[in-house]
């Protein structure tokens, strides 16, 4: 009995847990899309641009926990999409991306819409295959879909040229292979051992911005157990700690010198993933002091001296290593002295969040608002369980010590890539229950607009808010700290976005979307207020100094 490879590519689909196809499609395309046709339990979302297309899939991916797939359209519709996939790159989101690929039998004579698709997709992925016989799809794609969700996670890439999915094939649908399974690190009683025999007010927890959820249970007993301070970083992709936790500190700032000041005391950093250390704007320091030792764990091992020389380095299931510690620390200080650690820490950061609220209501007076007063006024509106997707700098002041964040519930544009927050939004929404919100700025905004309308088609339950101050601020905020002539000048060339000013009411109605414009703390309140009483997605436009 044969069938085409493109029953085997549906047939996997399925079976790896794929609900939704993200894509964009082309007349290279139509063999996937004649299959949809009779894949009905197969939900395809179409995105109006590829960009668009991959930050739904990413978001989708980053909250269902689970590889997204994504078709585009040849080597256009590729590079449409390259920006997205530099940020789910750096963001190691599990992706299987594919494009279709002109008719093999004329390849050779480069015909309209072929190019070499893996030379352009292989600096943005973990690996990129181009197929020519159909017999190759099931095992390219169960290879894919193992690549992307291995650590470090990440994009892959296959180009499907048009004939291969009809063509027949023979053979049944390759097996997945089994799971691997990694166990706790044999040196967890070793780490607990070593920082027992250290003062604990001199050790830090250190995340990565590559953690799952699913390592948040083994960091909370860690903490707990050695009544430990956790930090985050400010550019973090995703967090793992819930921040209404008495051990979370907060975030650090990207910039080496900041952290070296932060860690002068410490004996020991405990480092938790990878990637921890990032700067922005470059100085001449080390983050890390001498003589403070690092204690590394991670679940691969490239993660591993990649930014930091570890004095001990434990490689294993990261929630379930760091439970093993805890189960032994636990047994090796004294845990009333403990106790009273985390009470203090408790009682510390409750009066300090106070005082952070209270300075920053004290700015809610006059609009336009300040950033943290417009961000603070629509985080007091949301929905404390409200998924957060954002890539705005509006949060980057005093404001984000208030931000109540759960694992799985906050994801942060890492890579730097403008246009990533609304579409990634509205795949989250699709994934998830509850409500989303996208944070992003005026200038974020007008990279990926057509999520919007993707939102509108798919009655997507998210809430885009739109910190509005004309201007791409962050850009004039780093020239004012580097002193850049810009700044000396007071003429900001290119960072403006007032002349004209984009009326995002009327982008947002253009798309089928609700819009309002919200000036004070009020005025944002009352408007989250009545987005939440709709099934679909809102569009709330919120100015700024």
């Amino acid at each position: 009995m044969t069938r085409r490879a493109r029953d085997v590519l549906l047939d996997i689909l399925r079976d790896e847990g794929v609900t939704h196809v993200f894509g964009n499609p082309g007349s290279t395309e139509m063999p996937l899309m004649d299959a949809l046709v009779d894949a009905p339990d197969i939900r395809y979302i179409l995105g109006l641009q590829e960009a668009t297309a991959v930050g739904m899939a990413d978001g989708w991916a980053l909250a269902s926990g689970r590889a997204a797939f994504v078709n585009l359209h040849a080597m256009g519709g590729l590079g449409n999409a390259m920006g997205v996939l530099v940020a789910s790159k750096a963001s190691e989101t599990p992706l299987v991306v594919t494009a279709g690929q002109q008719d093999t039998r004329h390849l050779m004579t480069e015909p309209w819409l072929s190019g070499d698709l893996v030379a352009l997709a292989e600096p943005v992925t973990k690996w990129a295959k181009e197929l020519r016989r159909g017999e190759d799809v099931g095992q390219a794609l169960r290879r894919a879909f193992e690549v992307c969700r291995t650590p470090p996670c990440g994009p892959v890439f296959l180009s499907l040229p048009m004939d291969i999915l009809d063509q027949e094939v023979s053979h049944q649908t390759p097996r997945a292979s089994a799971p691997a399974r990694l166990g706790p690190s044999p040196d967890a009683a070793h780490l607990a051992e070593a920082l027992a025999g250290l003062d604990p007010d001199r050790v830090v927890v250190l995340l990565g911005d590559d953690l799952p959820p699913a390592v948040s249970a083994g960091l909370v007993a860690f903490a707990e157990a050695g009544g430990y301070p956790v930090w985050g970083t400010q550019l973090t992709s995703r967090t793992a700690f819930p921040s209404a936790h008495p051990c979370w500190a907060g975030v650090l700032k990207p910039d080496f010198a900041e952290m070296r000041a932060h860690f002068k005391t410490s004996q020991a950093i405990v480092l938790v993933g990878g990637r921890a250390f990032v700067a922005y704007a470059y100085h001449d320091a080390e983050p890390v002091p001498e003589g403070v030792a690092v204690l590394h764990i991670a679940d691969n091992p490239e993660a591993f001296g990649r930014e930091q020389a570890a004095h001990m380095a434990l490689l294993g299931d990261i929630g379930l290593t760091l439970a093993a510690a805890a189960g032994v620390l636990g047994q090796l200080v004294d845990q009333d002295k403990v106790a009273a650690r985390l009470a203090a820490r408790a009682a510390h950061t409750r009066e300090a969040r106070q005082a952070t609220r209270l300075d920053i209501l004290a700015e809610s007076a006059n609009p336009p608002l300040t950033p943290d007063a417009a961000v603070l006024a629509a985080l007091d509106a949301l929905p404390q369980d409200a998924l957060i997707a954002n890539d705005s700098a509006a949060t980057f002041g005093r404001v984000q010590d208030l931000l109540i964040t759960q694992p799985g519930r906050y994801f942060f544009a890492r890579g730097g890539v403008l246009g990533c927050s609304m579409p990634a939004a509205v795949g989250a929404a699709l994934a998830t229950r509850g409500w989303v919100a996208s944070f992003v700025g005026d200038g974020g905004a007008m990279y990926s607009p057509q999520a919007l309308w993707s939102a509108a088609r798919y009655r997507a339950r998210v809430i885009f808010l739109v910190f509005n101050n004309r201007r791409y601020g962050v850009l004039q905020n780093v020239a004012r700290q580097l002193g850049y002539a810009n700044a000396v000048a007071g003429r900001f060339v290119g960072m403006e976005v007032a002349d004209p000013a984009i009326d995002f009411q009327a982008l947002a109605a253009s798309m089928g979307v609700p819009a309002a414009r919200a000036d004070d703390r009020h005025a944002i309140g009352a408007a989250v207020h009545k987005a939440l009483g709709r099934q679909g997605p809102s569009l709330i436009e919120i100015p700024i100094r």
